[in-house]
């Protein structure tokens, strides 16, 4: 291995720049063309890689530990709402005084609704009656024919 070419020879070699007796050496020395091989595996690799285009960049999460204590609030918040809403519909409402209608008060309103209500009839349909009293005259009319 004392004979052994350096890197920065096997560079040099890979570039153009070897002497013959350096490149005589490469082709019969086993581990200074196995190193070699390896090196420009590496640099086809390095070539390859540096041509391709770059993976998207991804954007750092700017605060990743606010997320966390969003959620557990807004969870929180949701349950104090259940919770609230439920008590809230649970109440009851007081009660309310019903209206306590005698029969001695409702007697006199009953009379005077109905009175209202048949001078009103009386009053519009008079018409109607004189049309069913000759619908009647006309009935006996055609059942002597």
């Amino acid at each position: 291995m004392s004979r052994c070419l350096r890197e920065r020879v096997l560079w040099g070699i890979y570039e153009g720049e070897g002497t013959a007796a350096q490149q005589a050496h490469l082709q019969t020395c086993v581990s200074c063309r196995g190193r070699y091989q390896a090196l420009v595996h590496t640099l086809a690799e390095m070539s390859r890689s540096l041509q391709e285009t770059p993976p998207p960049k991804r954007m750092p999460r700017p605060f990743p530990s606010p997320v966390r204590w969003q959620r557990a609030a807004v969870g929180f918040v949701v349950l104090l709402l259940l919770v609230g809403g439920s008590l809230w519909l649970r109440q009851v409402p007081p009660p309310t005084q019903s209206a306590v209608v005698y029969s001695e008060e409702l007697t006199p309103l009953l009379e005077e609704v109905d009175t209202i209500v048949v001078m009103t009839l009386d009053a519009d349909s008079v018409e109607s009656w004189e049309v069913i009293v000759d619908m009647a005259a006309l009935d006996a009319a055609l059942e002597e024919e």
